[in-house]
């Protein structure tokens, strides 16, 4: 019974070296490393391949990426946007995987590029001065949409919005002027 005792405890200082060392390497995981000066691990580099036009819309993509160590444009599945000065949301669609939208109290008249984030769930517009809101009936997997507050708003195309979610719990929040 002595003799495994040693070969226990082997095993187990092979067990905590291995988690040492697991430990060690994740927490290093933004740092390069390097064996006698040849690199064997660079992390990967923050996502910078994109152009956004409006430059506040710009500046809150470039931090939220920064501050999520995001690498890859599909990894950025949530954007905090809210009261940037917003007008334009062109070059928005390279983040084709985002799921939650926060644009409210922007200045936005125009929300085509939507209909290309097919991916959405929460999608926040209130406090803008959108006026069409068909680029919406191409989002197939909302939970919560919210555009109270723009009175420019055309009501038209909520009614179908709204009947393609029919059987689910999606939550709406209209204008006042589109509520019957």
């Amino acid at each position: 019974m002595q003799s495994k005792l040693p070969l226990i405890q082997i095993k187990s200082l092979w067990i905590f070296c291995a988690l040492l060392i697991s430990l060690l390497m994740s927490g290093c995981k933004n740092y390069s490393v390097s064996v006698n000066d040849n690199m064997v691990y660079v992390p990967p580099s923050i996502f910078k391949d994109f152009k956004i036009a409006d430059q506040q819309l710009f500046d809150c993509v470039q931090q939220t990426i920064y501050d999520a160590h995001i690498t890859r444009a599909e990894d950025l599945s949530t954007l905090n946007c809210s009261n940037a000065g917003i007008k334009s949301l062109q070059g928005l669609e390279k983040f084709f995987a985002l799921k939650e939208l926060n644009l409210a109290d922007n200045q936005l008249t125009d929300i085509t590029t939507l209909g290309s984030l097919g991916r959405l769930e929460i999608v926040k517009l209130s406090g803008n001065n959108i006026k069409n809101a068909a680029p919406l009936l191409h989002l197939l997997h909302l939970k919560t949409l919210d555009i109270r507050d723009n009175s420019a708003l055309d009501c038209k195309d909520l009614p179908q919005l709204i009947a393609n979610y029919n059987k689910t719990t999606t939550e709406f929040l209209l204008p006042t002027q589109c509520i019957k």
